[in-house]
């Protein structure tokens, strides 16, 4: 099951935590490691996923699980934020394929990019949420930012940080991304194209990323809201 498991049932959102998160963490001793330092920059595709994967399992054991996402994911996140904030730019092939492992591999640092995106966001509070995926403060600010799409009518979409620059982001990551890590990053645009009410554009990635990974379970809500006509509140007040 993915982290995020919205159900909409009553007007309520239910948040649910899967197997693969990372757990509490601490700011390493030297800071956010450059990619250069983690992947060879001449190594592509699955080669490189598998570099990545290996590679922050090893750092896991060796640094323990709170430090090996500050080194990996802290970087991307800076870099994330950056690119949302401003337009042009983009990902390297590195990156993209860096994030679509660690994004299917550690699903709360995917969540972490979807909630980025609908906010701009502290580092503090992005770090919890990545980090620290299982505490009641991560738990309340995940189910808060969720369910105002189904709830609060005066949420208004940031068009060109939802459903332009993170959308098109994740999809550079998806193409980037080996076989086996393309899912959950399509997911996550198909999430963000949902929340930007682009319906049908949003089902048509929740379909690609369940042909990928039919147990998807983000594509699964995204394509189920699709198909019983409901759409964010914000949606529903401009009509």
């Amino acid at each position: 099951m993915a982290r995020i498991v919205a159900v909409h049932a009553s007007g309520r959102f239910a948040c649910a935590h899967g197997r693969r998160v990372v757990s509490e963490m601490e700011t390493t001793r030297k800071g956010p490691m450059d990619m250069n330092d983690m992947v060879d920059t001449r190594t592509t595709g699955t080669g490189l996923a598998e570099r990545v994967c290996g590679g922050f399992r090893k750092d896991r054991r060796e640094l323990g699980p709170e430090k090996a996402a500050d080194k990996w994911f802290a970087p991307l996140m800076d870099r994330w934020n950056g690119l949302l904030s401003r337009d042009g730019g983009g990902f390297s092939h590195e990156e993209r394929v860096t994030l679509a492992v660690l994004a299917t591999e550690y699903l709360s640092m995917r969540d972490a990019l979807i909630l980025a995106a609908l906010r701009e966001m502290g580092g503090g509070e992005l770090h919890m949420l990545y980090a620290r995926p299982h505490s009641m403060e991560s738990a309340a600010v995940v189910t808060c930012e969720l369910s105002r799409a189904f709830k609060d009518a005066d949420c208004q979409p940031d068009m060109r940080r939802w459903g332009g620059r993170a959308t098109a982001l994740l999809e550079s990551v998806t193409a980037d991304a080996p076989d086996g890590y393309e899912a959950q990053p399509m997911a996550a645009c198909a999430y963000l194209m949902w929340m930007a009410d682009r319906s049908t554009v949003a089902a048509v990635r929740a379909l690609k990323a369940l042909a990928l990974d039919d147990d998807c379970s983000l594509a699964t809500l995204v394509l189920a809201a699709g198909e019983h006509g409901i759409r964010p509140a914000w949606a529903g007040r401009r009509r």
